[in-house]
């Protein structure tokens, strides 16, 4: 799931948080797309008891694709997302829009 918001103090960025349900079952969980250049290890959620979460200040007006790898080795998309595109490996990277429209 995203949700998003306005940054502390800033209108060039928007606060957006990522997160799955703490029923998904996980060692770990991270969070991979465009804002990490698609780093496996640059950015971990954290499970707080209900949910896998992680939040994220990103540049406004802007489509950032995106994934979750869950245990280092299966892919998951966010069906809540705002899009979805084809991968070419089979399966959909989520979209997040940052744009002032999104808002």
């Amino acid at each position: 799931m995203v949700t998003k918001a306005r940054s502390n103090g800033t209108t060039l960025t928007m606060r957006v948080s990522f997160s799955l349900p703490a029923s998904t079952w996980a060692d770990t969980i991270y969070l991979v797309g465009d804002f990490n250049n698609w780093d496996k290890r640059a950015t971990p959620l954290q499970l707080d008891g209900s949910n896998w979460y992680v939040e994220l200040d990103l540049a406004l007006d802007r489509a950032y694709q995106y994934r979750y790898l869950v245990d280092n080795d299966t892919w998951t998309s966010d069906w809540n997302a705002d899009s979805h595109v084809a991968g070419r490996d089979g399966v959909d990277s989520s979209v997040v829009y940052t744009g002032v429209m999104y808002r």
